[in-house]
């Protein structure tokens, strides 16, 4: 059973959940989103830099390492003409698949679901009204469409899985004396 934990970020609209993923990338300070890329890049001292000037080119810094991570890092900053503040904020909360409306969201669950390639999801959440907004605005979306339930046979995970409790070894060594 495939179970991936995924912590949505939703929003009523596409900009509504962006502008709470940016709140949340915003909680982290500057100087330990440099402290945080840094690490890939073989703990090269990114303070150094302008904050709001483009990526700085570092070489083949990263190479010995991540290089993978860091070759990414590099083609988006120098493609997408990124700052060193944005590289940093963005390597220090990166932005998860699970970002939008319900119905986006809801989507990308049902693809997943029915490519198979997740049988059920862990929930969290970064934000306080996280779950509640899965709860409230995804989950009636998915019971619509039948990939949810509506109904539970038992009111335990185990119940539901079908796990039959297994017999507790103090009780089984008390129920032999006992004979």
């Amino acid at each position: 059973m495939i179970l991936p934990g995924i912590g949505p970020i939703i929003g009523r609209t596409q900009e509504e959940a962006e502008r709470k993923y940016e709140e949340i990338a915003n909680l982290v300070s500057i100087d330990k989103a440099l402290d945080y890329l840094g690490r890939f890049f073989e703990h090269h001292d990114f303070s150094q830099y302008p904050l709001d000037e483009p990526f700085p080119d570092v070489g083949d810094l990263g190479s010995n390492s991540f290089r993978s991570g860091t070759d990414k890092i590099k083609k988006d900053a120098r493609e997408q003409g990124l700052t060193l503040r944005q590289v940093a904020l963005r390597a220090a909360t990166p932005r998860g698949q699970f970002i939008g409306t319900p119905e986006r969201i809801a989507d990308q669950l049902q693809q997943w679901h029915e490519e198979e390639a997740a049988d059920g999801f862990i929930i969290h959440s970064t934000l306080p009204s996280g779950l509640n907004d899965f709860v409230e605005l995804v989950v009636p979306i998915l019971q619509e469409r039948g990939i949810y339930r509506t109904e539970y046979e038992a009111d335990t995970l185990r119940g539901n899985l079908g796990v039959p409790i297994p017999a507790n070894r103090y009780t089984l060594a008390r129920a032999s004396v006992q004979v």
